[in-house]
């Protein structure tokens, strides 16, 4: 982790989001739940604290390509979403 998670004041389960999408670029439920053991709804509450400490995050919307339920994918930055 850099400097910036250190100076904001964040849990411990939000740094290790922060960290996650700087190393890989972004982060799903699945994921999270998979690599964390949190669920979606833990996920959202911690996107929301790191976007309260004054970082941006961005949502995209997806279509699973095999199940075809949508999902969210969340990003430090736009161009890492894709």
């Amino acid at each position: 982790m850099n400097g910036l998670t250190t100076a904001i004041n964040l849990s411990p389960l939000a740094r290790a989001l922060f960290a996650h999408m700087e190393r890989a670029g972004s982060i799903s439920a699945r994921e999270a739940m998979a690599d964390y053991g949190i669920t979606s709804a833990t996920l959202t509450r911690r996107i929301c604290d790191i976007e309260a400490a004054g970082i941006a995050i961005f949502r995209e919307r997806r279509k699973h390509p095999i199940t075809g339920r949508l999902y969210t994918r969340y990003s430090l930055t736009q161009a890492e979403a894709a």
